[in-house]
């Protein structure tokens, strides 16, 4: 397959269709909302996050009885939207659709930030996460991770060659954790983002990678790459007949990258616990669970403080991680 071809089809299957949403205008409890709400998305318009910041929008809108104006603020990796919601009042008028990828890996990979997002924010609850695949090109003779193993260790010398969307990546460091848990010297290839990677991965410049699912769903539909594990501990919803890493030898592996709601430090609990309940509430309708399924996520919907633990426990997870590989980069270069 061409590559401009590829990087077209790429492109398409980034980014669900629009959707629509039946508003009912509810009455705010507790005074919230007076006035509209801004929600920040600290990443380019046209991305699969803005399929999760629109639904946001439009739960917290039917909630609250107020605009909820989505306003996406990228540049440095996330920081620069990061930092203007650390900066606003903590009124619950500037809220801050982020993850695993913004909030979490930084911290774990990164010296020098401008910004402690473990102390800068107030977690208000999970929406969604999504599974990374590990892919081959869809003639490989790779079909379980057996087999990749296998492969890996007879060539462990030069090392398997994986991809990676950028050093310190979910991708990266998924595919490190991986390497930890099986003792494997595979070689990384970092790219400036996933299109390129997945080109490589289709011609077989690369012999496997991990992936986010949504950038590839459109890939594994037509065979242009073949799925061999997901990293979650359950299998997707999008990908039924796809077992497991776990179930495949690799106990208790289990990786997803996760989206959720946030608030500048210092948000009354009162006002918090308004916010993700209305939030758990969106979630659990079935427009809203369809909505992200259809984008390659797996709806979630957390309360506060199962959402302030996970951001504990992962940035733990992810430090000790970088730690053994090796995976440290300098703010700004």
């Amino acid at each position: 397959m061409q590559r401009r071809s590829l990087l077209k089809l790429l492109a398409a299957s980034a980014v669900p269709a629009p959707f629509t949403w039946m508003r009912t205008v509810r009455a705010a409890e507790s005074g919230y909302a007076t006035k509209p709400i801004r929600l920040v998305v600290p990443y380019p318009p046209g991305g699969v996050t803005d399929v999760a910041g629109r639904l946001a929008s439009d739960i917290l809108s039917t909630r609250f009885g107020q605009p909820v104006v989505v306003e996406n603020r990228p540049g440095a990796n996330g920081m620069i939207g990061n930092q203007h919601v650390a900066a606003a009042p903590p009124d619950g008028y500037t809220l801050l659709l982020n993850g695993l990828g913004g909030m979490v890996l930084p911290m774990a990979t990164v010296t020098g930030l401008p910004l402690d997002t473990s102390r800068a924010f107030t977690p208000i609850g999970e929406m969604a996460e999504f599974i990374n695949v590990l892919i081959v090109r869809a003639d490989s003779p790779l079909r379980t991770v057996d087999d990749l193993i296998a492969l890996a260790r007879l060539r462990s010398k030069e090392g398997l060659s994986y991809g990676s969307n950028g050093i310190g990546t979910s991708v990266h460091l998924t595919t490190a954790f991986f390497a930890q848990r099986t003792g494997l010297h595979l070689l990384h290839v970092p790219y400036k983002g996933s299109n390129e990677m997945l080109v490589d991965v289709i011609n077989g410049n690369l012999d496997f990678s991990f992936s986010n699912l949504p950038p590839v769903q459109g890939l594994l539909r037509k065979g242009s790459l073949r799925a061999i594990a997901v990293t979650s501990s359950y299998r997707s919803q999008q990908l039924p007949d796809v077992p497991t890493m776990a179930e495949q030898g690799l106990a208790d592996f289990n990786v997803t990258s996760w989206l959720g709601l946030y608030g500048p430090a210092g948000m009354a609990p009162a006002l918090v616990q308004t916010l993700s309940a209305a939030l758990q509430e969106g979630m659990a309708t079935p427009r809203a669970r369809e909505t992200l399924s259809v984008a390659g996520f797996e709806p979630k919907g957390s309360t506060a403080a199962a959402f302030a633990e996970l951001n504990r426990t992962e940035l733990a997870r992810w430090k000790q991680v970088a730690q053994r590989a090796d995976i440290s980069l300098k703010f700004g270069t």
